[in-house]
């Protein structure tokens, strides 16, 4: 039978994207900390566990994964967390276990046959990994580097100058559409959604802050559908975008 449909008690499934330096990890942990301000956050890490360098700014817990990274390290950390008492678990990043399903097919390949039929296999490597991170009972924050490219900006003394932007997600194309939110974070360390189904950014240009993640949760309960207007205005903008 149908029943009255309502966020509440769902969980958000978010993805922070950008280019190296461009503060995903640090936008991450923020995010995580407004999501629970006081449960357990669990980090897996594929980023040589430099997420423990801001241990000293946020309480969490961290699982450091190395290469090969293999979907089934994902899995079983996931799983873990899913068993323990956490209430938000960031994946820092994605993009390593993408490289991880494009060298299974590479291995595949390598011992011959259909190239078609080994991607149909590798494959399903991805679909574990999707689904270990969208149909989790838990929020999920999940970080993908951006291919880097170079352009020609004008700076504040005129001149033009080259400066390093994201461009898209290196994972497989059309993964933002899996998401319910998609932040993409640029070298300045300002976010804008390139996807969001919540509207709270909609048009705007904002860091990510603890405030970001208690609005998504205000958003999740229901808090803020009657002053919809007022909760969008309220996101932090930069210099007055």
């Amino acid at each position: 039978m149908f029943n009255k449909a309502t966020r509440k008690g769902n969980h958000i499934k978010l993805a922070i994207t950008g280019p190296s330096g461009a503060g995903k990890t640090f936008s991450a942990l923020r995010l995580a900390r407004g999501l629970t301000p006081n449960g357990k956050i669990a980090v897996i890490d594929t980023e040589n566990n430099s997420s423990s360098l801001y241990a000293s700014d946020f309480d969490f817990e961290v699982a450091s994964v190395e290469a090969p990274f293999e979907i089934s390290k994902l899995v079983n950390l996931t799983k873990y967390v899913l068993n323990g008492d956490y209430e938000v678990l960031i994946v820092d990043s994605a993009s390593h276990f993408w490289d991880g399903v494009l060298e299974y097919k590479n291995s595949l390949d390598k011992r011959g046959g259909n190239s078609f039929a080994n991607w149909n296999t590798a494959n399903e490597h991805y679909k574990l990994m999707l689904r270990a991170i969208l149909f989790s009972k838990i929020h999920v924050i999940v970080c993908m580097r951006s291919k880097m490219e170079y352009v020609l900006q004008e700076n504040e003394k005129g001149k033009h100058v080259p400066q390093k932007v994201g461009m898209a997600p290196i994972m497989r194309d059309g993964v933002e559409y899996e998401f319910s939110c998609v932040l993409d974070l640029s070298m300045s360390h300002e976010a804008q959604a390139s996807k969001d189904r919540t509207q709270l950014f909609k048009d705007k240009i904002f860091q990510i802050t603890e405030q970001t993640g208690q609005q998504i949760k205000q958003w999740l309960e229901g808090q803020n559908d009657a002053h919809s207007n007022q909760v969008r205005k309220a996101v932090p903008e930069m210099n007055g975008i």
